[in-house]
């Protein structure tokens, strides 16, 4: 038997404990099996075949379609991510995974942190950049003057919709034992922001509705008026969600690192 002397022993310590290979899983999981290319599909064909029905069936516009692209783009793909968070850690929970995972030496910001990563990154590229580009060219062709520039500042506002159920519905699956609540809260929110608006007006400009959808004085969404290279009516949206990102994740590292399994 060899002598362990002729192996390097090496220790990751602190929070980047286990994390590359953690996060080579997770990407491993979306980019090294089919589920890139089905998501991209799907995403591809639902938003640009209804956006290609209203530009080309009813004879609206670039401009009105761009309109109506922020809606599809950031209303459809927005539930899907919250279904495909809902399982992602309440499921390794549930099966005993995620104490597998931690009986290793593995720390638990890095256990969120990679999965924080590699969803995000697997939804913008098949949510919203490929699905994007095929837009771009659809609104183009209809006859819509849109500047590459705006169309990327728009993709990076339906890039900020979709991290904020993102991380939402992760942070739920840290706080909650099962399914129900970490699917329901995010979904409840989605459909019914609205409502919660005529209770609450000042919450249309917390809340991530108007980034994608019209709703009282703010009859142009804020993608679709950036998207068209104007003004939006308000910018306040933008960073209260970019603050309640921030505190998602914050939370979601913070009620991990106190989960008993």
């Amino acid at each position: 038997m060899a002598d362990n002397s002729v192996f390097d022993l090496v220790q990751v310590r602190g929070w980047r404990g286990g994390f590359k290979n953690l996060l080579r899983g997770e990407l491993g999981n979306w980019w090294k099996s089919n589920t890139w290319w089905i998501h991209s599909l799907i995403w591809v064909g639902v938003i640009n075949v209804v956006l290609a029905g209203v530009l080309w069936g009813e004879d609206i516009g670039g401009e009105s379609g761009a309109a109506l692209y922020t809606i599809f783009a950031g209303m459809f793909p927005s539930i899907a991510v919250i279904i495909i968070l809902q399982d992602a850690v309440v499921g390794e929970k549930e099966s005993g995974t995620a104490a597998w995972v931690l009986s290793k030496p593995v720390s638990r910001i890095a256990f969120v942190l990679a999965k924080l990563i590699a969803y995000t990154i697997g939804v913008l590229v098949t949510m919203v950049l490929f699905p994007g580009i095929v837009a771009y060219l659809q609104l183009s062709l209809a006859g819509g003057q849109i500047s590459p520039v705006n169309f990327l500042t728009c993709l990076g506002v339906l890039a900020l919709n979709h991290i904020f159920y993102l991380t939402l519905t992760l942070m739920l699956g840290t706080l909650f034992d099962h399914r129900a609540p970490v699917i329901g809260i995010p979904l409840a929110l989605a459909f019914g922001q609205q409502y919660l608006f005529a209770l609450a007006p000042f919450m249309s400009r917390v809340l991530p509705w108007v980034l994608v959808v019209p709703y009282g004085d703010i009859e142009m969404p804020i993608a679709a008026a950036l998207l068209q290279g104007q003004s939006p009516l308000t910018l306040t949206p933008l960073y209260s969600i970019s603050i309640l990102i921030v505190v998602f994740i914050a939370v979601s590292l913070w009620r991990f690192e106190k989960q008993e399994f």
